[in-house]
């Protein structure tokens, strides 16, 4: 299944121009909320998928904006069952979700970015970290890619990517009947995910994904250890990435935990879980959980400032490293 063409897409200053003239209707980001990240597993064999983020989160009656930025680093390879994959290259994202809260019951976020993917340059600063802590390698600067290569083969279908490629990410659309109490609320939501480009399928495989899903978190503004926990199932439509091995139904949870150490700064931990998006021998293919770890700042004009790394809380089965930055408002 070799890729299309590559096309070049101008997302980026509509992401800008969005949020520019959204930002000043967005000043109640939710004080007290989950420090929910609109994350998730930076696979390219996943992300192209319908795999919801995080559930969305605002102030009743308040617009919430969240801009995301993101590096993330892979260079793995398999030989199991008749089935080869390699994936040498580091993806770029650049996010934008914008969420409005109609009332206290219903809310609704709309997702959509700009991804690229190519040589990067963390591959340095990886094997460095590495070398000064010790740790294993594993088939990083052992691989024959080029820096920007991803490739699977089991001899009845196939993908191969190797160049440069800059595309828009698929638009997801999550809405949720929300259930308040004093300090926490339930949350009752689903999730679509909406092609958007053809230029490949490992940006957005085409399909029209649905998904269902539960949450609890806390919403008390003056709580210690905020909290997040949400469990669902995705169904998948008529994929064009490896359509003979995708799994129909997949499921996922995620939950997040965060510790405020004074009032305007904390440090959270996310940690997600989703089943296998395929049914192969390949651990990359399989199920995955990413811990995300990061510290924010929030500032007393009412916007939030985040910055951390995720890793694979399963080795080898999603993305080695991702650096990312957010800012809320």
């Amino acid at each position: 299944m070799p890729d299309a063409p590559s096309a070049r897409h101008g997302a980026m200053p509509v992401l800008v121009a969005g949020f520019a003239l959204l930002a000043p209707a967005a000043r109640h980001a939710d004080a007290g909320a989950a420090p929910w990240l609109a994350w998730r597993d930076a696979n390219p064999f996943v992300a192209a998928s319908g795999l919801p983020f995080a559930p969305p989160s605002a102030g009743p009656g308040h617009w919430r904006i969240d801009a995301v930025v993101a590096a993330s680093n892979t260079e793995i390879a398999f030989d199991r069952g008749g089935e080869r994959l390699l994936h040498d290259a580091e993806v770029h994202e650049a996010r934008i979700a914008v969420t409005r809260a109609f009332g206290e019951h219903w809310i609704a976020r709309a997702t959509i970015g700009s991804v690229s993917i190519g040589e990067g340059f963390l591959d340095g600063f990886i094997e460095d970290w590495h070398r000064v802590f010790g740790l294993d390698d594993g088939d990083r600067g052992r691989l024959a890619g080029d820096g920007h290569a991803i490739r699977y083969d089991d001899g009845r279908e196939a993908v191969a990517f190797d160049r440069r490629l800059r595309a828009t990410t698929p638009l997801m659309v999550d809405v949720a009947y929300r259930m308040p109490r004093a300090t926490t609320e339930w949350l009752a939501g689903a999730t679509v995910k909406l092609p958007t480009t053809h230029a490949s399928v490992l940006v957005d495989d085409r399909a029209v994904d649905a998904s269902l899903w539960l949450a609890a978190q806390a919403t008390d503004p003056d709580a210690r250890l905020p909290w997040g926990l949400r469990a669902g199932a995705m169904h998948r439509g008529a994929t064009r990435l490896l359509p003979a091995r995708a799994n129909e139904f997949v499921p996922f949870a995620d939950a997040t935990l965060a510790w405020r150490l004074a009032p305007r700064w904390d440090v959270a931990a996310q940690l997600q879980w989703h089943g296998a998006l395929y049914d192969s021998a390949i651990p990359y293919l399989d199920d995955a959980a990413t811990l995300a770890i990061s510290s924010a700042w929030h500032s007393r004009h009412g916007w939030t400032l985040r910055g951390g790394l995720v890793e694979d809380a399963i080795p080898k089965h999603a993305q080695d490293v991702t650096f990312f930055l957010s800012l809320t408002l």
